[in-house]
């Protein structure tokens, strides 16, 4: 990934609102206008839409006390294993699959607080 090569990050928006992402932003400790530029901003901005969507999908409150902490974990995690994902040349796959990892962790997330407990 080079830096100041931008990728649309709108394709994995899903319609995601930008008032929800500068709050997710704020909550990862991340400034949207300064990270989107940069090739790590970007890979982290994609993990946290990707949380949103999986909040959007899961019909959850991403800003619940309970949720929200979950945006500082991704951004942490991303951060840790930028070194590997900043060796692949195509950044479009690279925003996806932190997306992915985005809506993943809700899932996860999900299951903890919720369905596990109705199961069990």
């Amino acid at each position: 990934m080079q830096e100041g090569k931008e990728t649309s990050l709108l394709s994995l928006s899903g319609g995601i609102p930008l008032a929800e992402l500068l709050e997710a932003a704020k909550e990862a400790g991340l400034d949207l206008p300064k990270e989107r530029t940069r090739p790590l901003g970007r890979i982290l901005l994609a993990g946290l839409l990707g949380a949103l969507r999986g909040f959007s999908e899961r019909r959850l409150s991403p800003f619940l006390p309970t949720h929200k902490h979950i945006f500082k974990e991704i951004a942490e995690e991303l951060t840790e294993v930028y070194t590997f994902l900043s060796e692949e040349p195509n950044e479009k796959l690279v925003l996806q699959e932190a997306c992915n990892f985005g809506i993943k962790k809700v899932y996860h997330l999900e299951w903890k607080l919720y369905s596990s407990h109705e199961l069990f």
